[in-house]
């Protein structure tokens, strides 16, 4: 049976997307908008840190200057591993990391200060699980001026968009985190990007 979300526009955005993925085989699972200003934004001193790995590993490892990145899956955590191995990217602290909460994070904290004096990241991007949690600890961890990304944020806080599986543009935030992530980020600047299939947001810390 055809989704209700199989609309003609959904089936070109779908379409585009797998041109554009075939096409740059290397890039982030980012929207292409989001892509296009990161490789403009990062800068070879920024230490970045992901929740959730893979190919923007990479990617944001040949960018900056470290990146820190939390992994709960056990497989793809030894798959992103042979592929930093293989590439010969040494600027990267791989952390595989348990499921709670509390275990997901904490190994962040202590990777995040032995590389940065004041324990804030340049960029953060929220992506895997516990993203709710991730964007509290972003907000309390990003250096003034700098950048929290949130992959898949149509699920997460209300705005306008055709991308599907999306929270109802005048609805509340995804629960009672998204709601103190979306009230602490209210006044921030901010970037909202979509291709139809996904939603990235990248929210800018004030100086």
């Amino acid at each position: 049976m055809l989704k209700s979300h199989w609309t003609p526009r959904y089936v070109v955005n779908r379409l585009m997307l797998s041109r554009y993925q075939r096409a740059h085989p290397e890039a982030p699972w980012l929207t292409r908008t989001m892509i296009d200003f990161l490789s403009g934004y990062l800068r070879s001193t920024d230490v970045l840190v992901e929740f959730g790995s893979g190919r923007s590993t990479m990617w944001f490892a040949r960018r900056t200057a470290h990146v820190i990145s939390a992994e709960h899956n056990e497989q793809w955590h030894a798959h992103v591993t042979k592929e930093l191995a293989a590439k010969g990217l040494k600027n990267v602290t791989y952390l595989r990391v348990e499921r709670t909460p509390e275990s997901y994070i904490a190994p962040v904290d202590a990777a995040l200060a032995a590389h940065s004096p004041d324990g804030k990241a340049d960029v953060i991007l929220v992506d895997g699980i516990n993203r709710d949690h991730a964007a509290m600890w972003a907000l309390a961890h990003i250096r003034p001026g700098g950048l929290i990304l949130v992959d898949n944020v149509n699920r997460h806080l209300p705005h306008p968009t055709h991308a599907p599986a999306s929270l109802r543009a005048d609805g509340p935030p995804d629960g009672p985190l998204w709601q103190k992530f979306s009230d602490a980020t209210a006044s921030w600047r901010r970037t909202w990007t979509s291709d139809g299939v996904t939603d990235t947001a990248g929210f800018f810390a004030p100086h």
